[in-house]
C-alpha cells in the first residue's frame, strides 16, 4: 500500500511517500480502506520531534480517517460500511491506503459529508467536545474560543452555541464574518487593542473578567493572557501545552485537554452534522502525494477550518 512516513525528525522535506505492507488489525480493531486522512497541528509537531513515540523509525503521519470497512469485529461495523474515527495518539497511521482503528474509535460517517469533509472531523472535533466537556460549559456560561475560525475553534463554537453558551471567538479580521456565520455571538479581531497577547490581547482589558470558560487553542502568550479574562470560579483549558503555573491567578480553575478517541462521540457529533446543527469548514482537500504541501500551510497557522489529504 502507499503510504506517507518519516525516517527522522525534522521540516516537512522528511516526508517520504513509500510502499508499506498493508496493516494486520489486532484483536479488536477493525481494518478501515483510507479514502481521506485529515491534517492536523500535532501531525507536523509529531514530524518535527516535539510529538514523540517509541517505536522504530520510519513512523507512519496522522491521525485522522475516513473511509471503508475491510475487515472488522465481532459487534463492530459491517465490512463496507463508510466511518470516521481517529486513531489513538501518538502513534499516527492515517496517510496511507490502510489504516487500523480499536472498533471503539470509530463511527458510522455522517451521511451528509463526503469522505474528505468526514475526514476533518475526528481529532478536531473531539478535541473541542471534550474541552467543553472537562471545562463544564453549558447553557447560560459565557465561552471565550481563541482562533475561534480554526480546526478547533469552528467546532467548539458550534459545540458551545449547541449547548447554549453565549460565544465569544477570537479571530483575524477576514474570518469574523465566517464566525457570524457560525453562530458567535461576538467575534473578536485578534489584532484589536495591540494585539500584544495575540488573540488573548486582543480581547483586551474591556474582557478583564468576563467570561466562565476559556478555551486557549493557541498557547504561549495566549495563555498567559487569558487568566485575567476568566471571572472568580472560571476555568482556563489549554490544549496545545501543559498549565503554565507561573501565571496562575487565584479562583481560577486550569486544566489541559489532550484528545483521546471516542466512537460515541463521534455517532453524536456525527447526528448534529446530519441535523445541520454543525457545519464542517475544509479550506483545501489536497492528494496524499502532497502532504508536505498540506504540512507547510498547516504551520504557517492561517487556516481556515481543516486541510485534508485524499486517496
Amino acid at each position: 500500500m502507499r503510504a506517507v512516513v518519516f525516517s527522522r525528525y525534522g521540516d516537512e522535506s522528511v516526508l517520504e511517500l513509500v510502499r508499506r505492507p498493508a496493516p494486520a488489525p489486532a484483536d479488536g480493531e477493525v481494518l478501515v480502506e483510507v479514502r481521506a486522512a485529515g491534517v492536523n497541528p500535532v501531525d507536523w509537531k509529531h514530524r518535527e520531534g516535539a510529538v514523540r513515540a517509541d517505536r522504530p523509525f520510519p513512523l507512519g503521519m496522522g491521525w485522522d480517517v475516513a473511509g471503508v470497512v475491510r475487515a472488522t469485529v465481532p459487534g463492530g461495523p459491517a465490512v463496507g460500511e463508510d466511518v470516521y474515527g481517529m486513531l489513538p495518539l501518538p502513534y499516527g497511521g492515517a496517510y496511507q491506503e490502510l489504516a487500523v482503528l480499536p472498533a471503539s474509535a470509530v463511527a458510522p460517517m455522517p451521511a451528509r459529508l463526503t469522505y474528505a469533509r468526514a475526514a476533518a472531523v475526528p481529532l478536531a472535533a473531539l478535541t473541542a467536545w471534550q474541552a467543553l466537556e472537562a471545562a463544564g460549559a453549558r447553557s447560560g456560561t459565557r465561552v471565550l474560543v481563541h482562533a475561534g475560525a480554526g480546526g478547533v475553534g469552528h467546532f467548539a463554537v458550534q459545540f458551545a452555541r449547541h449547548l447554549g453558551a453565549r460565544v465569544s471567538a477570537t479571530a483575524s479580521a477576514r474570518n469574523l464574518d465566517f464566525l457570524r456565520r457560525l453562530g458567535v455571538d461576538e467575534p473578536i479581531d485578534r489584532a484589536a487593542g495591540g494585539g500584544t497577547a495575540g488573540s488573548a490581547g486582543a480581547a483586551g482589558s474591556a474582557y478583564e473578567g468576563a467570561f466562565d470558560v476559556v478555551l486557549d487553542t493557541v498557547g504561549g502568550p495566549v495563555q498567559h493572557a487569558s487568566w485575567r479574562l476568566l471571572r472568580p470560579g472560571g476555568t482556563l483549558v489549554t490544549l496545545p501545552e501543559p498549565v503554565d503555573e507561573a501565571h496562575r491567578l487565584p479562583g481560577v480553575t486550569a486544566r489541559r485537554v489532550i484528545v483521546t478517541p471516542d466512537g460515541e462521540a463521534l455517532r453524536r457529533i456525527g447526528a448534529l452534522v446530519d441535523a445541520g446543527a454543525v457545519h464542517v469548514e475544509v479550506q483545501s482537500a489536497l492528494p496524499l502525494e502532497q502532504a508536505a504541501e498540506a504540512h507547510r500551510v498547516s504551520r504557517e497557522g492561517r487556516v481556515r477550518g481543516k486541510l485534508v489529504l485524499t486517496l
